[in-house]
C-alpha cells in the first residue's frame, strides 16, 4: 500500500500488534477506538460503553500528535494460537491480559511474548512491547485460601511485564471507561515515535497504571 501524502509529506503508518488469548476483553478495548474523531480521542464521550465488536481484520484510525497526522492499523489476534496474517514489519506490540484471569497473565508471559520473540526476532531490539491489563472493573481483593489474591494485582503484573522485558506497563477498563483514555494516549504516543528517527525505545521508564 503506497503511503498517504498530505501537503506534500507521507502521512506515517504505524502496524501495532495486539496480542492476548480469548476473552481478555481486545474487542471491548477495540470497540473504544469509534471514539477516535478528527484525528484526537474524544474525552467529551460518555464513560460507560458497552458495544463491542470482534474485528475480522486490522481495524485502522487516524490520529494527531506533534503537530502532524498519523495512521494507525491494529492487529488483533483471534485465535489461541499465533496464526493470524499479521504484518512484516509492525512497529509496537501489545500483549493483553484479564486482571481477573490469572491463566490469561500466563498465557502472556509464556505463550504470546515468546511467540513474538519467535516471529519477530528481526525486531526484538527495536519493537517497543506494553503489557496491557484489561478488565479492570472485575478486580477484587478476594484471597485464595494460600492467602494470595484471586485477581492480578498491579504490583504483581508490573513484576511480569518486567520479566517479559516489556517497556511499557498498563490497565485499564474499557467497558466503564475507567483509564481508557490514559492508556490510548499512551499507545497512540508510542506508536507515534516509533516513527521518529531514535524510535520509542527507551522513551522514558515503564508505566505503571493503577
Amino acid at each position: 500500500m503506497a503511503p498517504t501524502v498530505l501537503e506534500g509529506r507521507p502521512v506515517p503508518e504505524v502496524d501495532i500488534l495486539f496480542l492476548g488469548s480469548p476473552g481478555v476483553g481486545k474487542a471491548t478495548f477495540l470497540s473504544q477506538i469509534e471514539h477516535v474523531r478528527d484525528g484526537r480521542l474524544d474525552r467529551s464521550t460518555p464513560r460507560e460503553h458497552k458495544h463491542a465488536f470482534a474485528p475480522t481484520g486490522s481495524l485502522g484510525w487516524d490520529v494527531s500528535l506533534f503537530g502532524r497526522p498519523y495512521k494507525f492499523r491494529i492487529w488483533p489476534s483471534t485465535s489461541t494460537l499465533f496464526v493470524d496474517p499479521f504484518p512484516d514489519q509492525p512497529a509496537f506490540t501489545i500483549i493483553a491480559f484479564s486482571v481477573s484471569s490469572r491463566e490469561s497473565l500466563h498465557n502472556a508471559q509464556y505463550y504470546w511474548r515468546k511467540q513474538l520473540s519467535l516471529h519477530y526476532a528481526d525486531l526484538e531490539h527495536a519493537m517497543p512491547v506494553m503489557l496491557l491489563g484489561l478488565k479492570r472493573d472485575e478486580r477484587t481483593e478476594k484471597r485464595l485460601e494460600d492467602g494470595s489474591f484471586e485477581c492480578v494485582m498491579p504490583q504483581e503484573a508490573l513484576r511480569v511485564a518486567q520479566e517479559m522485558q516489556c517497556d511499557r506497563y498498563a490497565e485499564c477498563s474499557a467497558l466503564t471507561g475507567e483509564l481508557m483514555w490514559e492508556v490510548l494516549e499512551d499507545i497512540t504516543r508510542t506508536a507515534a515515535m516509533t516513527t521518529t528517527e531514535n524510535g520509542a525505545m527507551g522513551q522514558g521508564s515503564m508505566c505503571s497504571v493503577m
